[in-house]
C-alpha cells in the first residue's frame, strides 16, 4: 500500500481534519511557501491524503489511476455532504488576467466613498495588464515537497474535525463569496458522511459502479448549476432514476416482449386507464422518493412539478429562464431556480438513506 498526497479543492474553507478509517484524509492546506489564500477566493484549496492497495500499483506510475481515486473521492464527498469538493478541470484552459488579492481592508476601503487609495493593496496595475493563455493548475516552486508522505499525516486531537450527528441541511453550503469579512464558514461532516462510505465500499463492484453513477450525476448537478441550470437539473433527475433502480434491482422487472420497438410483456406497473403494463420510470421514481426522501405533501406535490419540468426540458425543448436569451415571467424563474435547489437535496438526501438502509 502506498499513499498519496494531492491538493483538491471544497466551495467552504477547510478548516480541521477529517479522516476516513485508513481509506482518505482531509487536511487543510497549510503551505508556508505556496499561493497566498484571500477570504476573496472562492475555491479553497485543501490536502487530500489517500491509500492505493498494493494490487492496484503497477512498476510504473500511473497518473489515471491516482486521478481517478482522487475523483472518486471528491465525488463522493460532495454526494454524501452538502458541500462541494473537486478536482481542477484539467481541460478548462483560458485566456484570463490575474485577480486582485484584496483582503478585508481593502474591501471596506472599495465600499467606503473614498476608495481612491484601494490599489495600493495591490502589488500589479490591474488596469494595465495584458490577458496570457493559462493552463488550470494549483501549482507552486517546492510544491512536490507539500505532497511527499509515506504516511498518513499525524493529527492532534484539537485539529481533528468534530463530526455532527447528522445533517439538518443538503443544500450546498458556501462561503459568502461577497462578504469578506465571513471567516466563519468551515466543512463540518456528519456520522452519515463516514456511514455511507463504509456502506459503500462494501457493496459488490457492479451495485458500487451504479451508486457512483448517482454521485457523479449529483456531483455534476452541483457544479453545473451556476451556469447550465437545465443540463443541472436533468442530472440530478437521472441521479434520481438511478438510484431507484438500485433501490428496484430485486423487485419484479419490466420484460420487453420486443427488443426493436420496446414494447412491454410484463411489468409492476400498468396505465391507469388501460391496465397494459407500461415502463412507468416516473411511478417508480416518485414511489422512491416517497419511501427514502419525504412523503409530504409538499414533497411529494414538488416530485410531481419535477417530472413535469424534466418532461417539458427533454421533450419540447423547454429550457430553464435563466438559461434561455427569452425573457419570461419571474415567477416562472424563480420556480425553476427554486424546485432545482429543492431537486439537488432530494437527490442528496436519497442517496444517504438508500447507502444506510442498506448497510
Amino acid at each position: 500500500m502506498s499513499i498519496q498526497r494531492e491538493i483538491v479543492f471544497t466551495n467552504t474553507p477547510l478548516r480541521k481534519a477529517f479522516r476516513y478509517r485508513d481509506e482518505f484524509q482531509l487536511m487543510p492546506y497549510t503551505s508556508k511557501v505556496g499561493p497566498p489564500i484571500t477570504k476573496y477566493v472562492v475555491d479553497y484549496p485543501c490536502f487530500l491524503e489517500y491509500k492505493i492497495p498494493n494490487e492496484q500499483q503497477n512498476e510504473r506510475w500511473d497518473f489515471n489511476l491516482e486521478l481517478n481515486k482522487e475523483r472518486e473521492i471528491c465525488i463522493l464527498l460532495t454526494a454524501f455532504s452538502p458541500y462541494r469538493f473537486f478536482t481542477i478541470d484539467i481541460h478548462a484552459s483560458s485566456w484570463g488576467v490575474r485577480i486582485p488579492l484584496w483582503g478585508v481592508e481593502a474591501e471596506l476601503l472599495l465600499m467606503s466613498e473614498n476608495n481612491c487609495n484601494l490599489y495600493k493593496y495591490e502589488e500589479i496595475d490591474i488596469f494595465n495588464q495584458m490577458s496570457e493563455y493559462y493552463y488550470p493548475c494549483f501549482y507552486y516552486p517546492y510544491k512536490g515537497l507539500d505532497l511527499n508522505i509515506i504516511n498518513f499525516s499525524e493529527v492532534e486531537v484539537e485539529e481533528r474535525m468534530k463530526l455532527m450527528k447528522m445533517y439538518s441541511y443538503l443544500g450546498t453550503h458556501e462561503q459568502d463569496r461577497y462578504d469578506v469579512r465571513n471567516d466563519k464558514a468551515e466543512v463540518t461532516l456528519s456520522e452519515e458522511t463516514v456511514k455511507c462510505f463504509d456502506a459503500y465500499f462494501a457493496l459488490d463492484e457492479a451495485t458500487k459502479a451504479k451508486v457512483f453513477s448517482a454521485a457523479f450525476l449529483i456531483s455534476d448537478s452541483i457544479s453545473l448549476g451556476d451556469f447550465k441550470n437545465s443540463l443541472s437539473f436533468l442530472a440530478a433527475v437521472a441521479a434520481l432514476e438511478t438510484l431507484a433502480d438500485i433501490a428496484n434491482c430485486d423487485k419484479e422487472q419490466v420484460i420487453e416482449a420486443c427488443k426493436s420497438c420496446h414494447a412491454i410483456s410484463s411489468s409492476p406497473y400498468k396505465c391507469p386507464k388501460c391496465g397494459r403494463p407500461i415502463w412507468g420510470v416516473t411511478k417508480k421514481v416518485k414511489e422512491f422518493l416517497k419511501e427514502y426522501v419525504s412523503a409530504n405533501d409538499e414533497d411529494v406535490a414538488n416530485y410531481n412539478k419535477i417530472y413535469n419540468i424534466r418532461s417539458k426540458i427533454t421533450h419540447t425543448g423547454d429550457i430553464f429562464l435563466m438559461d434561455s436569451v427569452f425573457r419570461g415571467p419571474k415567477e416562472k424563474r424563480d420556480l425553476e431556480f427554486n424546485l432545482r435547489h429543492k431537486l439537488i437535496v432530494y437527490a442528496r438526501r436519497a442517496i444517504i438513506n438508500l447507502l444506510l438502509k442498506n448497510q
